[in-house]
């Protein structure tokens, strides 16, 4: 079960919203025979990068529509999303200590995470603090990127990941008068006199920071903090399951895809046939839908539409893996109830 979410959702997530890539082709026709032929720059590559783009000539008919079996999943998933009007911060703090458990580290039913999501986006700052850690360098993080993770663990049914949703904060008034002595040895002035913030990490300079905009406003992820005690194995881990953190760095060049991020799966060619099964459940667009139905019950707009056909081409490249796995192997040898 530790590498259940953990697994899936690698493959899954740094596939869909990855950054460095090195290769990309555009399709159409996906009914006509070598429709994908492998890109040029394949030529060189593993021949199961090219077993795996002609997979994707013959997928089956049922990975290109919707599964009308998802629309009460649908309907279900979004429900949870929206905001109660009688929506309680105060207590739903008071009762954070309750929600963790053997099968969630939040909940997920009647209403929660909407609610979970409108108390993070509208409680009262009472402190501001750097958080001491970060070293890997590959780009500035993008904010939407973890709210979109947030999203798209949802919809994948992946429990553990801390929610997370767009916030605007006014330096001024938000934060530093909330700042700590520590957060105030990392902001500086810049021209206009705007309070503008360069953070506390290893890559951290003062010639590089975050200024407010012309409101005084900066807009970031505010991600549910994590109050837990955490195993730490290069990655963290809290009651046997991995925790999903640190998504940042997707949503980077739509155009490009990496196939090499897949390498856990066309190498092991082993999954989680529940993974499998609600992936099975979100072809034809379905995946991109929700996660912008999602967006849409918190006023958001997360990623462009090019991003979106992204998502939608390497999930198929997903479905072409595993279509790839079970011919080599087997469906009973790739598609694991257990680990």
């Amino acid at each position: 079960m530790t590498l259940n979410y953990a697994f899936g959702f690698s493959v899954i997530l740094l596939l869909l919203v990855a950054v460095n890539v090195y290769f990309f082709y555009t399709f159409t026709g996906l009914s006509k025979p070598h429709s994908f032929p492998v890109p040029s720059k394949l030529e060189l590559a593993p021949d199961i990068f090219k077993d795996i783009f002609d997979q994707l000539n013959y997928l089956p008919s049922h990975y290109k529509v919707k599964n009308p079996k998802y629309l009460p999943v649908q309907r279900r998933l979004l429900q949870s999303f929206q905001v109660p009007s009688d929506t309680n911060t105060r207590s739903l703090w008071q009762d954070a200590q309750k929600w963790s458990n053997e099968e969630t580290l939040f909940p997920r039913t009647y209403g929660a995470p909407g609610q979970i999501l409108h108390a993070i986006r509208t409680s009262p700052i009472a402190l501001v603090d750097n958080a001491p850690k970060g070293s890997i360098y590959a780009g500035f993080d993008r904010h939407n990127s973890e709210v979109f993770a947030y999203y798209l663990a949802s919809v994948l049914n992946f429990k553990w990941i801390a929610p997370s949703t767009i916030r605007k904060v006014h330096v001024r008034n938000d934060v530093v008068p909330f700042a700590t002595a520590g957060l105030k040895m990392t902001m500086l002035k810049n021209e206009s006199g705007s309070h503008c913030i360069y953070g506390k990490c290893y890559y951290c300079k003062p010639n590089e920071t975050v200024c407010p905009d012309n409101n005084g406003e900066i807009e970031g992820a505010a991600i549910l903090y994590l109050d837990k005690q955490f195993g730490i194995h290069k990655y963290e881990v809290y009651k046997d399951k991995i925790v999903l953190v640190d998504n940042g760095k997707g949503l980077g060049n739509p155009a490009v895809d990496e196939m090499d991020i897949l390498a856990p799966l066309y190498q092991c060619c082993i999954l989680s046939l529940s993974t499998w099964l609600q992936l099975e459940m979100v072809p034809g667009g379905s995946l991109t839908d929700t996660i912008k139905l999602i967006s849409a019950t918190q006023g958001e707009t997360l990623a462009t539409e090019e991003h979106f056909r992204a998502v939608e081409r390497r999930l198929l490249k997903i479905y072409a893996t595993v279509q790839y796995c079970i011919g080599k192997h087997g469906r009973a040898k790739v598609l694991k109830s257990t680990f």
